[in-house]
C-alpha cells in the first residue's frame, strides 16, 4: 500500500473518530441529567451546534468557500445566530451544503441585515436550499391560460431576503413590533416561500396593509368566475392577461385563484400564510387560504391563531394539505397549526425536545439502553414538549415491531391514554399513532372500550372523519370476535350521526354490508339503515345534486331490487325524484 493511500486511510479514520467524539457533549449532558432540563436549553443547543459543526466541517468549508475564515469568525461573534442556524438545519431533509451556501450569499450581500434579522436569514436559507420546494403558482397560470410574469424562475433567495429587509419599515406599519424581529424562523418559512415579483408585492402593501387584520378575508374580493367553472377551465376571464395579483383582482377566478391571491398577498405583508387544498364531504375538491393571525408577539413568545377563509364549514373541509416550505413534504394544515403552536407557546422546549430526539439513537447506543430505558428517554422527550412527533412515532414503531413487551407495555399504554388529552385540539396526529400504540393491548374488551372513548373524543371535537375511521377500526375488532350484530349496530349509529359525510359513509356502508351478511336479521337491518340514511341525507350542494347522493341512492336501489323489496325500492325512487334526479348516471 502506498504512503499516500495509508495517509488517506489514517485521515479518514481520524475524521470519523472526530465526528463520533463530537457527540460527547450531548452524552455528558444526558449523564448529568441536563439534556431534558429546560433551564439548560442553551447548553443543549450549543452542544448540538458543535456536533453539526464538527460533522459538517467539510460541507461548511466548501459552502463558505473563500469566505470561510471571515464568515466563520463573524459567526463566532454571533453565537445565538450560529447555533440557531446549525440546529435549524435538518440533515435528513435539507440540502446541507446549499443551506450554508444560501446563508453565505445573504451574509456576503448584507451582513448587518443578517445580524438584525437572524430568523429571516435562517428561514430563507432552509427554504431556498431546494428551490423546487418553494410554493409554485404556475399551475394556476397555466390553468387560466394567462401569461406568467417575466423573470419568474430568475427570482431567488437574495431577491427574497432583500425584499423583506428593504420593505421592513413599510410593512411594519403601525404594529408595535417588527414581525421580522419577533417571529421565529419556524413561522417565517411561510412568508419567504414564493416568487411573487417585487412590483406585485409593493402593490399588495399599498392596497392591503391596512387590511392585515384577518387578511384572509380578501379571498372573497376575487370575483368567482362562473364561466371558468362551467367550462372546466376552457374559458376563463384571465385568458390572455397577466397572472399577477393585480390582474387576478381585476378579472377573478375560481377557488384556486382566490386562495393563491390571498396567500401571496399575506406572504408579501409578512403574514405567514399558505395555499391549502382539500376534499369536502360530498367529494368535491376545493382550495382555501390559511394564515397566522398574530395577536401580539415578542422575541420569546407569539400569541396567534391559525385562521382560514374560503373553507366553507358547511362542506366540512376538516383537513387540507399543503407543502412544508422547509422540506417540501406534504403535510396537513393541522400539522402546520400544531407545530406553530408548539413553537409559539414553548419555543425553547420544542427545540430542545427535537434536539434530544435527533441524538436519541446515539445516546441509546452509547449507553446500551434496553427497551425500558429507551421508553423512559422518549417519555422524557415528551415531558419536555408533549407535541414532539418523532418521540410519539418512535414509541408507535416500538409497539408495532413488538419491542414493548412485559412491563414495558404498561408504559406504552399510559402514553396511548395521554393522546386523548394532549392532542384533543389536534386529533389527526393522535389517529396517526394510536393504532400502533394500542396494538400492545392484549385485553380485547379494554382495547375496544378505548376505541369507543376515542370515537367520542373525535365526535366531541367535531371530526366525523376521524370518528368514522375509528368506528371502522372498532368494527373490525368486534367482527374478529364474531360479534357481527354489535359491529353492525355501531356502524349504523355512526352512519346516522353523520349522514352527510360523503367521504366515510360509503366505507362504513360497505363494512355494514359485510357484517350484515353474517347474522339472520342482517339484510333487514341493512335495508333499514339505507332508508334512514337516504331520508336524512342532504342530496344537494347548492343547486347541484352531489356525487355522494347519487352513489348512495344507486346502491340502495340496487340492494332493494335484488332483494325484491318493491315497496322499499319505490320509496328510494321517490326520494331520488324529489331530489330532482331523472337518471342515476353521475
Amino acid at each position: 500500500m502506498s504512503r499516500l493511500a495509508t495517509c488517506a486511510i489514517v485521515l479518514a479514520l481520524s475524521l470519523t473518530a472526530a465526528a463520533d467524539e463530537a457527540v460527547q457533549p450531548i452524552l455528558d449532558l444526558h449523564k448529568a441529567n441536563k439534556l431534558f432540563d429546560k433551564t439548560e436549553y442553551k447548553s443543549v443547543r450549543a452542544a448540538a451546534a458543535k456536533v453539526f459543526e464538527t460533522r459538517s466541517a467539510t460541507a461548511i468549508k466548501d459552502a463558505f468557500g473563500p469566505d470561510h475564515e471571515s464568515l466563520s469568525a463573524w459567526l463566532d461573534k454571533q453565537k445565538d445566530l450560529k447555533e440557531e442556524l446549525y440546529t435549524a438545519i435538518d440533515p435528513q431533509r435539507d440540502d446541507v451544503a446549499q443551506v450554508l451556501s444560501v446563508f453565505r450569499d445573504l451574509w456576503r450581500d448584507n451582513p448587518d441585515a443578517v445580524a438584525k434579522y437572524p430568523n429571516l436569514a435562517i428561514a430563507v436559507s432552509v427554504v431556498w436550499d431546494q428551490p423546487q420546494n418553494v410554493y409554485d403558482y404556475r399551475p394556476h397560470q397555466r390553468r387560466t391560460k394567462s401569461d406568467l410574469p417575466e423573470g419568474y424562475l430568475k427570482y431567488g433567495h437574495l431577491d427574497e431576503f432583500r425584499y423583506h429587509v428593504s420593505h421592513a419599515k413599510a410593512i411594519q406599519g403601525k404594529e408595535p413590533f417588527s414581525r421580522l424581529e419577533v417571529l421565529p424562523w419556524e413561522f417565517q418559512v411561510y412568508m419567504v416561500d414564493h416568487r411573487t415579483p417585487v412590483e406585485e408585492r409593493e402593490w399588495a402593501i399599498k392596497n392591503y396593509l391596512g387590511k392585515r387584520t384577518m387578511l384572509g378575508k380578501i379571498y372573497h374580493e376575487i370575483e368567482y368566475d362562473q364561466e371558468m367553472l362551467r367550462t372546466q377551465s376552457e374559458v376563463c376571464k384571465l385568458n390572455g392577461h397577466n397572472y399577477t395579483l393585480q390582474d387576478i383582482k381585476t378579472y377573478g377566478g375560481v377557488c384556486a385563484m382566490q386562495a393563491d391571491f390571498a396567500a401571496r398577498v399575506g406572504k408579501s405583508l409578512d403574514v405567514p400564510a399558505a395555499y391549502v387544498g382539500g376534499q369536502s364531504q360530498d367529494l368535491g375538491l376545493h382550495a382555501w387560504v390559511m394564515w397566522v393571525e398574530v395577536k401580539s408577539a415578542s422575541k420569546s413568545s407569539v400569541n396567534f391563531k391559525l385562521e382560514s377563509w374560503g373553507r366553507y364549514r358547511g362542506d366540512n373541509y376538516y383537513t387540507g394539505t399543503l407543502r412544508d416550505p422547509q422540506t417540501g413534504v406534504e403535510i396537513l394544515d393541522r400539522d402546520m397549526e400544531r407545530r406553530l403552536s408548539a413553537a409559539a407557546i414553548d419555543r425553547n422546549g420544542r427545540r430542545q425536545a427535537e434536539l434530544a430526539m435527533d441524538f436519541f439513537p446515539e445516546v441509546a447506543d452509547a449507553n446500551k439502553f434496553d427497551t425500558k430505558k429507551k421508553i423512559q428517554y422518549l417519555r422524557d422527550v415528551l415531558k419536555t414538549s408533549a407535541f414532539n412527533e418523532a418521540a410519539w412515532l418512535e414509541l408507535a414503531r416500538m409497539a408495532h415491531d413488538g419491542e414493548a413487551t412485559g412491563e414495558n407495555k404498561t408504559a406504552v399504554l399510559e402514553q396511548a391514554g395521554r393522546l386523548l388529552t394532549v392532542f384533543a385540539q389536534y386529533p389527526d396526529f393522535s389517529w396517526k399513532v394510536v393504532g400502533d400504540l394500542e396494538s400492545v393491548q392484549t385485553d380485547k374488551l379494554t382495547r375496544n372500550q378505548f376505541y369507543e372513548k376515542l370515537i367520542i373524543v373525535y365526535e366531541t371535537g367535531k371530526r366525523p372523519d376521524l370518528a368514522s375511521e375509528a368506528r371502522l377500526k372498532w368494527a373490525d375488532f368486534v367482527a374478529e370476535e364474531k360479534k357481527y350484530s354489535l359491529a353492525a349496530t355501531g356502524l349504523s349509529q355512526t352512519i346516522k350521526k353523520f349522514p352527510d359525510e360523503g367521504r366515510y359513509v360509503p366505507k362504513m356502508m360497505d363494512k355494514l354490508k359485510e357484517n350484515c351478511k353474517q347474522f339472520s336479521a342482517g339484510k333487514e337491518y341493512l335495508g333499514k339503515t339505507y332508508l334512514e340514511l337516504l331520508k336524512t341525507m342532504n342530496p344537494k350542494r347548492g343547486n347541484e345534486v352531489t356525487k355522494y347522493f347519487l352513489k348512495m341512492s344507486a346502491d340502495a336501489l340496487a340492494f332493494f331490487k335484488e332483494e325484491k323489496k318493491s315497496k322499499e325500492a319505490a320509496e328510494i325512487e321517490r326520494i331520488i325524484r324529489a331530489a330532482g334526479v331523472s337518471s342515476l348516471t353521475p
